[in-house]
């Protein structure tokens, strides 16, 4: 899946300039709810304001007062500018890396140095339900296997005789118990059967369960 499928486009994006006071960046975080806000120079991404660069400025620093270290202070001079970014043609499993060196709930969506919107972690995680089959009716499988190549060309080949739908596949190398899982989730109304035919094929099915509705 591209991201940029996935992304809150720019016009719904909440973000300030960087000629902004730090007064407004702290009145629109608390505002709607952020931690951080992306800021832009005349369409560009410019770098992240947060509320903790803020608070931490003010407090580490020497002014008193602090609705006038607020309204005298701009975003320009404490904005984060070594944030991970994402391109609009990434693909899903390229911004999951990219969410593991991140410390921000959200990803700019870059073209060229152009701002495109943001792709959130919660973007990114229903993404990855949706795609695994997770949010509708259905039946999950884990089953052990040697090779996941060759035995998922016959997994499928069995589920499609047994007349399921596969909603998603996930697999799975466990190094830690030498041990590899392909999770099949389907929609069948032949569970029983489907588990018994696997068993019957020589699979070692080490989980069935209904998945959540």
């Amino acid at each position: 899946m591209i991201i940029q499928a996935l992304m809150t486009p720019r016009d719904e994006v909440h973000w300030v300039s960087p000629s902004d006071t730090l007064e407004k960046a702290l009145h629109d975080l608390e505002t709607y709810g952020f931690t951080t806000l992306p800021v832009l120079d005349e369409g560009r991404f410019a770098g992240v304001i947060t509320r903790r660069i803020i608070f931490e400025t003010f407090f580490k620093g020497e002014a008193s007062d602090r609705r006038e270290f607020l309204s005298k202070n701009l975003v320009r001079d404490h904005l984060i500018t070594d944030v991970q970014v994402a391109r609009g043609t990434d693909f899903l499993d390229e911004v999951l890396f990219q969410f593991l060196n991140s410390r921000y709930d959200f990803l700019p969506v870059l073209s060229g140095d152009k701002f495109m919107g943001i792709v959130t972690r919660n973007n990114v995680l229903n993404a990855f339900i949706k795609g695994a089959g997770l949010d509708r009716p259905s039946h999950r499988i884990a089953v052990q296997v040697d090779d996941f190549r060759g035995a998922l060309s016959k997994l499928t080949s069995v589920i499609s005789k047994e007349e399921a739908d596969i909603l998603g596949i996930v697999s799975f190398d466990s190094r830690a118990v030498n041990l590899k899982f392909v999770e099949i989730t389907v929609s069948t109304e032949r569970f029983k059967r489907l588990v018994d035919a696997l068993g019957e094929e020589g699979f070692s099915v080490r989980e069935s369960r209904m998945g959540r509705r």
